[in-house]
């Protein structure tokens, strides 16, 4: 970890070879900004191999940079051939070497969860943001997510509430979305299951057995994705797409993403 920032790995990057399903949510949740933002000048804060900043570009942003501070991801050559369309600078999240309200738009999916101190990022994002500006983020509900396996590489998931609430002391309107939204007692049974299952001798193997005969979007999860861009294939899977929040009994997100104004 450098700058109080834990840099997330390849697999959880959406890029050639990672998970096609890290893919398809990553490509949604692009799909859901894009149409918001045209004409817009946009920064892509932890922009990861850059797919997301070439699909804004490509779809009527007025420009787009991406903020990344891995130089492995910015090393990729499919990066790099991404360079027609976007701009890519290596910089820390929490400390974005820009001018005040500088830019129309942020963009961050998926890194709040990796910084150390997420008042200083959401203050950094705030800062670079014209007035009336937005700021597109999403990251893990906590609801939901504390009963799956831990993510090493996460310091800290939230609520949603916690994440409206902590947002919300820097924007002056805050939009709750959802993703990916879960039957809360089915998924709830079904980790318990899980959990008990492992624990018990020969249980790993059992539930791998288990995971091979899932449903096919499930099992999706062990398929590698060999594309190169954010393609309409991607963004034809409905299960993923960004709907706006809904009250719901026993209805949980697993992701939460917010469009927050200056």
């Amino acid at each position: 970890m450098e700058n109080g920032f834990q840099e997330a790995p390849s697999v959880e990057r959406p890029s050639w070879g990672s998970p096609l399903v890290n893919v398809q949510e990553s490509a949604a949740r692009y799909a859901f900004v894009a149409p918001r933002v045209r004409g817009s000048r946009v920064l892509d804060v932890a922009c990861g191999s850059g797919l997301g900043s070439h699909f804004l570009a490509t779809r009527g942003a007025r420009f787009v940079i991406g903020v990344e501070r891995s130089a492995e991801a910015l090393d990729e050559p499919r990066m790099r051939s991404l360079l027609g369309e976007a701009r890519f600078v290596r910089a820390d999240a929490l400390a974005l070497p820009f001018f005040d309200a500088a830019v129309d738009v942020v963009v961050s999916f998926e890194t709040i969860e990796h910084v150390d101190d997420p008042r200083r990022f959401a203050r950094e994002c705030r800062r670079v943001l014209r007035r009336g500006g937005r700021f597109y983020l999403s990251t893990p509900n906590r609801g939901v997510t504390q009963w799956l396996p831990p993510n090493p590489f996460h310091l800290r998931e939230f609520t949603q509430s916690e994440l409206i609430e902590m947002i919300g002391e820097y924007f002056s309107q805050v939009q709750c979305f959802w993703q990916r939204p879960v039957f809360f007692p089915v998924f709830l049974v079904r980790q318990m299951g899980r959990r008990w299952l492992q624990s018990l001798p020969g249980g790993r193997r059992l539930w791998a057995v288990w995971k091979a005969v899932r449903p096919r979007r499930i099992r999706l999860g062990a398929t590698a994705w060999q594309g190169t861009v954010f393609d309409e294939s991607l963004l034809d899977v409905p299960y993923y797409r960004v709907t706006a929040a809904r009250r719901l009994p026993f209805l949980k997100p697993t992701w939460t993403v917010l469009v927050a104004t200056c």
